[in-house]
């Protein structure tokens, strides 16, 4: 969980590289490693922010390999709203 505010200006910048990278379609499938290509975070706070991203309902994550090995997240109709107001 990412203390603070439900959705501080870091999450902010975190929807907007998922917001750019799905092309605005909520079936396309965005590989993790290039949302972490442009993060540049370490696996654990990824991790942790796709999982609050999908706490609030902009993201849905597919995983492979364990709960830190994240294949690709598909972005929501409320995720690509919320995208295009950034």
């Amino acid at each position: 969980m990412i203390i603070g505010s439900k959705f501080s200006e870091k999450n902010q910048q975190y929807l907007k590289v998922v917001f750019q990278l799905s092309k605005q379609d909520t079936d396309y499938q965005i590989p993790v490693q290039d949302i972490n290509q442009k993060l540049e975070l370490d696996r654990t706070e990824l991790k942790n922010v796709l999982e609050h991203l999908q706490d609030l309902g902009f993201i849905k994550i597919a995983t492979i390999g364990g709960p830190l090995l994240y294949g690709h997240i598909t972005i929501t109709q409320k995720g690509i709203k919320k995208g295009s107001q950034l």
